[in-house]
């Protein structure tokens, strides 16, 4: 069944994930560390900058009042520590719930500045994206009932009201950011669930552990009663790479639901490497960024710059025939009536 909200936080989700990327320290950093704790360097590459921030960076008052460090990644080390080109300026600790996101010429995006749908009134100081619905439109490929539907939306991109040569890259830095990004996730994710695995999945076994709650259950049902019964996957921080599989059966005990696939798992998916079982959701079998458009935009009082992404995603719709409507009535039961009329 269509459904554009979806679709539009499906994009939403992927900007935070990969474009923000912010996450926790695992232990306290001081002056002159060059490498970090973290508790994931997933969506973390090197060369890109990053900025270091507390909890009190937002707080009027308090002592960290927009106090930032910016720095940049020299290396990936492994799933938890990162190697930045220079050492830390400042002290940065768990007590004060510190973190690092990723930014662009120091001008870092925050979370509720990603929005569903544009704005009247965009911060002129700082970055924003907006994910805005456009069209949806279909047509068949194929009968009984492959209906393809053409999702389109518009990604805006505010830059910081800034007159010089500095602002207008960062704002093209942004887009091009942006860009990639879908570029390199033409499978979108749209409403897939993932739950982390309890054990390794070890390669050669057909064994996967998860939690045994509500939410599972309902998930990671047997494929048999699936429409399309290869709906799983596996995934951990080295990567997918085990295709799509069923469920053929599932037992229950302490908590846990031990499920059992149709294949062999081509290696093992680790715990430590946040190993996931993924029930996968609304498959777009083909989606593109049409182009980006530069320039400046009015909003409210003030001219933005701004950069507006065009992008679309195609998905099919199976329709089953013939369709049962409730609606009308059964032709038999006017058949019925009818008779009954004549013979009286």
């Amino acid at each position: 069944m269509a459904s554009m909200v979806q679709v539009i936080n499906g994009i939403i989700s992927l900007i935070k994930r990969n474009i923000i990327a912010k996450t926790n320290i695992r232990y306290n950093v001081t002056a002159g560390d060059s490498y970090i704790n973290l508790d994931n360097t997933f969506h973390f590459n090197p060369d890109e900058e990053i900025v270091l921030i507390d909890s009190g960076y937002n707080t009027e008052g308090d002592s960290r009042y927009h106090i930032f460090e910016y720095s940049q990644i020299l290396r990936i080390v492994d799933t938890h520590i990162i190697e930045l080109a220079s050492p830390v300026i400042g002290d940065w600790t768990i007590a004060r719930n510190s973190f690092i996101q990723k930014t662009i010429g120091h001008s870092p995006l925050y979370e509720d500045l990603v929005m569903y749908g544009d704005r009247d009134i965009i911060p002129t100081d700082l970055m924003a994206i907006t994910v805005e619905s456009k069209a949806l439109n279909n047509e068949w490929i194929y009968i009984q009932g492959g209906l393809n539907e053409e999702y389109r939306a518009s990604i805006m991109i505010y830059g910081k009201d800034v007159k010089t040569d500095e602002g207008k890259m960062i704002l093209d830095k942004y887009g091009d950011a942006v860009d990639n990004l879908l570029m390199d996730n033409l499978h979108i994710d749209v409403n897939n669930y993932y739950s982390p695995i309890l054990n390794d999945a070890i390669g050669g076994s057909t064994q996967i552990i998860v939690a045994d709650t509500a939410q599972n259950r309902n998930k990671f049902v047997l494929s048999s009663t699936l429409k399309d019964p290869r709906s799983y996957q596996l995934q951990d921080n080295y990567g997918g790479g085990c295709g799509y599989f069923a469920i053929s059966s599932i037992s229950y005990g302490g908590g846990r639901m031990t499920i059992n696939t149709d294949v062999e798992l081509p290696r093992t998916y680790y715990v430590s490497e946040f190993g996931a079982l993924i029930r996968l959701g609304r498959y777009f079998y083909d989606t593109r960024v049409e182009g980006i458009t530069y320039g400046q935009v009015s909003k409210g009082s003030a001219i933005l710059r701004a950069a507006e992404i065009s992008w679309w995603g195609k998905e099919i719709n199976e329709k089953t025939f013939p369709q049962a409507n409730k609606n009308i009535p059964y032709f038999d039961e006017e058949v019925n009536s009818s008779s009954s009329s004549e013979s009286s």
